[in-house]
């Protein structure tokens, strides 16, 4: 969330979070209670995908050293809607450079839906 920047090889992500540090709106601290619930959620996302009756765009970055695609492939096959569309983003890596990149893709998709 607020780690140390210089430890991120990808180097678009280390400067986003080199940006992000700076920003005094940026929470750098969290309930250990609230980070508890995060992982439970995480780990029960298969489940969750499973009852999930609406539509999905699933975004990927490409070069994302973060998320193990193969959790992501998870989630997507197992996602019960069948409006949904998984998209690797080329070159994207696991910061908002994906999401910048697959905007035109994105807002393509929401004129459709």
């Amino acid at each position: 969330m607020a780690g140390d920047p210089s430890l991120i090889t990808d180097e678009t992500d280390r400067l986003e979070s080199e940006q992000r540090n700076t920003d005094p709106l940026l929470v750098k601290y969290f309930v250990m209670s609230c980070m508890a619930v995060t992982r439970k959620i995480m780990k029960s996302m298969v489940k969750i995908a499973r009852q999930a009756d609406y539509t999905l765009l699933f975004l990927c970055g490409e070069n994302d050293k973060i998320v193990d695609k193969s959790g992501c492939d998870e989630i997507f096959s197992a996602w019960n809607c069948q409006r949904k569309s998984y998209v690797i983003i080329k070159g994207g890596s696991h910061g908002k450079s994906t999401v910048v990149k697959g905007a035109g893709l994105i807002a393509g998709w929401l004129e459709g839906i």
